[in-house]
């Protein structure tokens, strides 16, 4: 963690050195008023204090004072500037990085976790810089400037004497701080626990209330909620001791002091305006330690939250690096003899999957629930490591090949689950090309299906949709993604059951406005309506995560295979709801 701080302060050097001078000067300016009170008292003890000398006092005293104040207001501003700036910098290399993530990292990494780790670990890192950086500056120069003035002006015995509390407290210290370091990391785990917690609830509030579970969940939330004041609790513990041993140790560092001090005033070996001063110099000397102490804890709890980051920087979604080579078109994409096992397992998913899909081609993709469609697709979209056997080539080269951002901007992709943001309806579409033009913008409503939805809204397309889309139905939240993929006009277009939630009428619609405007781009069609790709090129049926037929759906229907019998399935219940 020093040498990560170490870093950032060697990339900000004019800063931290003027922030550290000003630190140590108005540190050491802190001695001269100490000396006027010396001075001061000395002089009404032996009654030869004149008016002279009690207005240069005066003067000396305010103007220490005012340079003081302008020294310590500037180095604080500057030291806690740069801290702010640099969470801003951690926070947005970290989100940065965050980004470049695939599937397997979000697998690893639960949401709470993650938003813990950007907030209160980055707000941590930033006390250590900033608070961490004033406490070992600026009192560790009273801290060194005090204790030689007491050492050589006052008197070193009384000096050794009073700060043999302060050696003990500082070893004391040192095991308090061990401990803190795993009190405070339970209890940040506790509250990443919690807030996996509130963001399952908030994300299912809805079917937590269509099955009558709300009390339930609120025990649930309130043993969560114990756990975290428990380990919270234990935290407040060893702080508190710090504080408390503190206070016990300062005490009977003055208590020696002034004890020490008194006798030798008795013996004459130093004066009233001296002694006064001394124990002025402990208290400063005590401060300085209270300081130290407050630094260990930030330095405990900053280990604890660098280490954290360091493992979201560290951290490696498994996917292989991405390649080099420019993309601007997708002539063709196979599969050959291809298998795939997700990194977690040991039981391939995919096997032996063959096939070619040319430019211009719409490919569909059937099969039951769980036989291996969508991680088929997530193939195309490198969401997981390559796979361990045969190919996946794109213009006849190794798909691993290909610069990623290059290839995502060819790439239109609707999923299952619709991720919608919680502003207006044109932001959510603008979202997949910010430079469409209005042409673009209005076929991308009309080939979704969406326009006559749009004329019903309060507020059109400016209508806020609430958080994930709460406010529109899930057919509308299925054709708002749809055209957020059709407003980037992308050379290939992936729709993964996208049209589940609309009705059969819309949804040939859709398809029809579709191959209407795609008729020399590749498209593919993941669905478990059959109607959605009767139009299909050629249609796969996936089973157990195999193709078992293949072929255009004609000839698949000529098969009398699964296709055929949920074709025969599907058509009976069109026939018997046209009835109803």
């Amino acid at each position: 963690m020093i040498l990560a701080l170490w870093q950032y302060i060697k990339k900000n050097p004019v800063h931290y050195v003027i922030a550290g001078v000003l630190a140590i000067i108005s540190s050491l300016l802190y001695l001269i008023p100490n000396y006027i009170i010396q001075l001061f008292v000395d002089g009404i003890v032996e009654n030869n204090l004149i008016k002279e000398d009690m207005m240069r006092y005066f003067m000396i005293f305010g103007i220490t004072m005012i340079f003081i104040y302008l020294t310590e207001a500037t180095w604080v501003i500057l030291t806690f500037g740069q801290s702010m700036k640099y969470q801003t910098e951690l926070r947005t290399k970290m989100f940065r990085h965050l980004l470049t993530f695939r599937a397997p990292f979000f697998e690893r990494f639960r949401s709470g976790d993650l938003m813990t780790r950007m907030t209160t670990d980055i707000d941590m890192m930033g006390t250590a810089i900033g608070y961490g950086f004033m406490l070992v500056v600026a009192d560790g120069s009273l801290l060194i400037g005090v204790f030689l003035i007491m050492v050589t002006t006052i008197s070193w015995q009384a000096t050794l004497l009073s700060i043999i509390p302060l050696v003990i407290f500082g070893f004391i210290i040192y095991h308090l701080g061990m401990e803190l370091d795993k009190r405070y990391e339970n209890s940040r785990d506790e509250v990443a626990k919690l807030s996996n917690e509130v963001l399952e609830v908030v994300d299912g509030v809805r079917v937590m209330r269509a099955y009558g579970k709300k009390q339930l969940e609120q025990k649930r939330f309130q043993e969560k909620t114990h756990k975290v004041m428990g380990k919270a609790n234990e935290l407040v513990w060893i702080n508190g001791a710090f504080r408390q041993v503190a206070r016990l140790f300062s005490g009977l560092s003055i208590a020696i002091g002034l004890l020490y001090g008194g006798y030798l005033v008795g013996k004459t070996q130093m004066t009233i305006g001296e002694l006064v001063t001394f124990q002025i110099y402990l208290g400063f000397l005590n401060g300085t330690i209270w300081g130290m102490a407050e630094l260990v804890g930030i330095y405990q709890q900053g280990k604890v939250s660098y280490r954290k980051i360091n493992e979201l920087e560290t951290a490696d979604d498994l996917v292989d690096k991405q390649g080099i080579l420019p993309i601007d078109q997708i002539e063709v994409i196979q599969f050959d003899q291809y298998q795939f096992t997700y990194p977690e397992d040991k039981q391939a998913v995919l096997k032996d999957i063959n096939f070619t899909l040319k430019r211009g081609e719409t490919l569909g993709i059937v099969g039951k629930t769980g036989s291996g469609k969508s991680t088929l697709i997530k193939q195309l979209l490198r969401q997981y490591p390559n796979g361990q056997k045969g190919q996946l080539l794109m213009n006849n080269v190794a798909i691993s090949q290909y610069d990623m951002n290059a290839l995502e901007k060819l790439i239109g992709y609707v999923p299952q689950e619709h991720i919608l943001f919680s502003k207006s309806v044109k932001h959510n579409i603008e979202f997949g090309n910010a430079d469409a033009t209005e042409e673009t913008f209005a076929q991308s409503i009309r080939t979704a299906d969406f326009e006559k939805d749009v004329l019903r809204m309060s507020e059109g397309l400016d209508t806020l949709i609430g958080e994930k889309g709460v406010a529109i139905s899930g057919g509308q939240k299925q054709r708002v993604s749809m055209a957020r993929a059709m407003i980037r006009e992308p050379e290939l277009l992936i729709l993964d059951d996208s049209l589940s939630a609309v009705d059969a009428k819309t949804e040939q619609a859709i398809i029809g406005n579709i191959q209407q405007i795609r008729h020399n781009k590749t498209t593919i069609i993941v669905t478990h309506r059959l109607s959605a790709v009767a139009h299909a090129d050629n249609i796969l049926v996936i089973e157990d995560g195999t193709v078992v037929e293949a072929g255009t759906p004609d000839q698949l229907i000529n098969n009398k295979g699964w296709y055929y019998q949920q074709y025969q399935k599907q058509q009976t219940m069109e026939v018997n709801h046209e009835n109803i």
